[in-house]
């Protein structure tokens, strides 16, 4: 059988979970940087510059991953705009039945009042207390029945501009909650946690390997330059499985795990990196 000496298979890293492994990169990139800048280097060695500009991109890419995402607010939800509907109606009902209560003589848009009242609130306002959806239309069946009868101008007459702009307003935003006006959004695709996590891991080796690698007693300052840079790495100390292979207990107990995105698939519990990488759980 074929012996194969990658970085993949040589290198064992410390048990990590996602969140400790975006901290041991930034850790081992923070400390190439300060090594650079310390022995006033214009850049790295070329491998190892390669392979910490993969390190950096892996590690990007998992804190991309695994960082929360805010939900665009483009519509109010549904019982919010429900009870905005509702409201907005309650409050034109209550203004337009005091213009109605008023005698004749005290209004002189008395039977414009009366008939915008009958138009709209025949039955009063039961139909606010219907399912969505068909609240929706017959809050649209009326004011199309208010436009088509020119009843703005009542509106406008009785000085109740406000309350027929509130409708028109808490209308517009229940039909786009409800996505009758609007389509409903796609759901963002989910982000491949696990993906980058492995990849994250792999670049750690890679990394490991060529800063490894560099060291040669006969270049002056190569081995000191490769222990410095893996530093981080040789000190870190791993948490203790606990009983059943969890994560709790020892060192960075209650360091929280980086989040799977809505939908992602539940990463497995941290492993102890073995001399087989390839044998991490599937």
């Amino acid at each position: 059988m074929a012996r194969s000496f990658t970085s993949q298979d040589l290198i064992a890293l410390p048990r990590l979970s996602v969140a400790e492994a975006v901290v041991l990169a930034t850790q081992l990139l923070t400390t190439a940087e300060a090594r650079q800048k310390e022995l006033r280097l214009k850049e790295l060695p070329a491998t190892i510059a390669r392979s910490k500009g993969r390190l950096t991109a892996a590690r990007d890419a998992l804190e991309s991953a695994t960082r929360p995402q805010g939900a665009a607010a483009s519509a109010p939800s549904k019982p919010k705009a429900d009870r905005a509907i509702d409201n907005a109606w309650s409050a034109a009902y209550d203004w337009l039945s005091g213009w109605c209560r008023l005698p004749p003589e005290r209004n002189p848009h008395h039977e414009e009042a009366l008939s915008l009242h009958n138009l709209v609130f025949k039955d009063g306002l039961g139909f606010i207390k219907l399912p969505y959806r068909v609240e929706w239309k017959e809050s649209k069946d009326r004011l199309d029945a208010i436009a088509a009868a020119r009843h703005d101008k009542t509106f406008k007459k009785l000085g109740g501009e406000a309350f027929l702009a509130n409708i028109q307003d808490a209308h517009d935003a229940y039909g786009r909650a409800l996505h009758i006006t609007v389509p409903k959004p796609e759901g963002a695709p989910a982000a491949d946690v696990r993906g980058a996590f492995l990849a994250l891991l792999a670049a750690l080796r890679d990394y490991a390997t060529r800063v490894a690698a560099y060291a040669d007693p006969d270049e002056p300052g190569s081995e000191a330059l490769s222990a410095a840079l893996l530093e981080p790495l040789a000190t870190w100390e791993s948490r203790p499985a606990a009983a059943g292979g969890g994560s709790e207990g020892g060192e960075g107990e209650g360091l929280p795990e980086a989040p799977a995105a809505p939908g992602a698939e539940a990463l497995p519990a941290p492993v102890e990196e073995v001399e087989q990488p390839a044998a991490y759980p599937a």
